[in-house]
C-alpha cells in the first residue's frame, strides 16, 4: 500500500498547477539556455515553448528564469526547483520501466506451493527452465499438504499448488498435467527390492510409514485403496519430512509409497521400485491449481509453460 504523498490534501491544486510536459521543457531551455533551442528539439514554436514556460512560473508563484539578452539564466529558485525536478522525472521513468517489467513478467515473484521433489521429474524440469528464461523474478517455494496449499491460494498466499490427484476444487482453476508412476520405497535388504514392478498383492502385511505433511495422507488413502480385499494396512506415523521418513525406511523400520518425481534422490540402504498390478505401474495425475482472479503476469507465464509439458492424454482435462 502506497504511503499518503506529501502532496495529498491542501498541496493538490500546486501539483495540478505543474505541467509534466512544460517541465521538461523548462529542464530543456535551462540546459540549452535559448528558448529557441529547446523549441526546435521538441519540434514546438519558440512561442509555445515561452507560455509553457510562463504558465509553470505561474502556477508555481516563483520566476525560474532571467530573460537577458545573451540568454536564459536560471533564478536561484529555478536552480533549485529544476534540480529537483529532474530527479523526480528520473524517479517517474524509472517507477515506469519497473511498471512495464512487471507487467510483461520481466520481474516479479511466483509462490509455488507443492509436495513435489525438485529432484528430478516434469515439475524439477519446468522449474529450471522458468528460472532460465526469467531471471529477474523471484520464485519462493511453499511445502505443505493438500488441504494447506489450496487454502493458501484461495486467500492469495501461494499463486500456483502443484498437487496429485484429478479432483476439482471450488472456486479454482485447474489445469491436468501429466502421470507419474507409483513407487514404493523399500529397505535395500527387503526381499522385493530386486522386482522391477512390485505388486501390491505382495505389500500386503508391510508397515507403511506415514507422514501428516505433504502427500502423505494422500499416500496413505492410495495404500487403502489398493491393497488387495481383507488385508488392512498397517501404518506407523511419523511427523517428519521426506528425507527423514526415507532414512525411517534405510534403517527397516516399514516401506513407503511416493510419486516418481521424489525418487530422484539417493539415501542410504533405500532402493526405489514401481508398484503396481497385472497392467503396469499404479499411474497417479499431477495438477495444477490457481485462482482466477489472480493477476500476476508470472503466474501467467509459469501456466503456459507448464501447458507445454502436458501428457497429451491431459489435454482437455481441468482448465483450457
Amino acid at each position: 500500500m502506497p504511503r499518503q504523498p506529501k502532496w495529498w490534501g491542501a498541496n493538490a491544486g500546486l501539483l495540478g498547477a505543474i505541467d509534466l510536459r512544460g517541465l521538461t521543457l523548462a529542464i530543456a531551455v535551462a540546459r540549452s539556455r535559448s528558448i529557441r533551442v529547446a523549441a526546435r528539439g521538441a519540434g514546438l514554436t519558440a512561442s509555445a515553448v515561452s507560455r509553457r514556460l510562463r504558465a509553470l512560473e505561474d502556477g508555481l508563484g516563483v520566476s525560474l528564469f532571467e530573460r537577458r539578452s545573451s540568454g536564459m539564466k536560471l533564478t536561484e529558485a529555478g536552480e533549485r526547483f529544476l534540480a529537483d525536478a529532474t530527479r523526480l522525472l528520473d524517479e517517474v521513468q524509472d517507477a515506469a520501466s519497473r511498471a512495464r517489467d512487471a507487467g510483461s513478467a520481466a520481474t516479479g515473484r511466483l509462490v509455488i506451493g507443492t509436495y513435489f521433489s525438485a529432484s528430478t521429474g516434469r515439475f524439477r524440469d519446468a522449474l529450471i527452465r522458468f528460472v532460465r528464461q526469467r531471471r529477474r523474478i523471484e520464485v519462493w517455494l511453499r511445502e505443505g499438504g493438500r488441504h494447506d496449499l489450496l487454502t493458501a491460494v484461495r486467500r492469495g498466499d501461494v499463486d500456483l499448488a502443484l498437487l496429485l490427484g484429478p479432483n476439482e476444487e471450488p472456486g479454482l482453476e485447474r489445469l491436468a498435467l501429466w502421470h507419474e508412476s507409483g513407487m514404493v520405497a523399500l529397505p535395500e535388504q527387503h526381499h522385493l527390492s530386486d522386482r522391477t514392478l512390485v505388486p501390491w498383492q505382495s505389500l500386503a502385511g508391510e508397515t507403511f510409514i506415514v507422514t501428516p505433511r505433504g502427500s502423505g495422507p494422500e499416500a496413505r488413502a492410495k495404500v487403502e485403496a489398493l491393497l488387495p480385499a481383507g488385508h488392512a494396512a498397517r501404518f506407523t506415523a511419523h511427523d517428519v519430512g521426506r528425507e527423514a521418513m526415507f532414512n525411517l525406511v534405510g534403517a527397516d523400520l516399514g516401506v513407503a509409497v511416493l510419486a516418481e518425481s521424489a525418487s530422484g534422490a539417493s539415501y542410504p540402504g533405500v532402493v526405489f521400485r514401481p508398484v503396481g498390478d497385472e497392467n503396469g505401474p499404479t499411474m497417479v495425475e499431477a495438477s495444477a491449481y490457481w485462482d482466477p482472479r489472480r493477476d500476476n503476469p508470472a503466474l501467467r507465464r509459469f501456466l503456459a509453460l507448464l501447458r507445454a509439458t502436458q501428457d497429451p492424454s491431459s489435454r482437455g482435462s481441468g482448465a483450457d
